[in-house]
């Protein structure tokens, strides 16, 4: 294989990776996002 097909193959994997990193970690931090908000509306009713 040559130096592009590398590269290429390379560029894929690093792409496919970055798009499942950045959705596990938009949705993880909606998560946290909730339950801070969640949290503190029940803290300030008190």
């Amino acid at each position: 294989m040559s130096t592009i097909e590398w590269t290429v193959i390379i560029g894929g994997l690093t792409a496919i990776a970055w798009v499942d990193w950045y959705f596990f970690m938009a949705q993880a931090m909606a998560g946290k996002r909730i339950q801070n908000t969640t949290e503190s509306r029940k803290s300030s009713q008190w």
